[in-house]
């Protein structure tokens, strides 16, 4: 017989980590922002930014390795290598 008090705790753990996913990925509804506020007042492990930290950081590391590298003008390497140069 499945334990009804930890499954419901479970589903509220996923639809809790959905709602931040969410949030960090494509944004919240009004409705989903009240929603994650109550799920997150009765939270004592995961913060609220903890999935918006690891976005960024996922976005962060994926930019870095697709951007295209550029090489420095010339005259803006010399005027950064020698300010007091016109």
């Amino acid at each position: 017989m499945p334990n009804r008090v930890g499954d419901s705790e479970v589903l509220a753990r996923d639809r809790l980590l959905d709602l931040l996913a969410a949030r960090a990925t494509e944004g919240l509804s009004a409705g989903e922002s009240s929603e994650l506020e109550l799920a997150l007042a009765g939270q004592r492990d995961l913060g609220a930014d903890d999935l918006d930290l690891a976005a960024a950081a996922v976005y962060l590391a994926y930019d870095a390795t697709c951007a295209k590298t550029e090489t420095m003008p010339e005259a803006l390497k010399l005027r950064i290598l020698r300010p007091d140069m016109p």
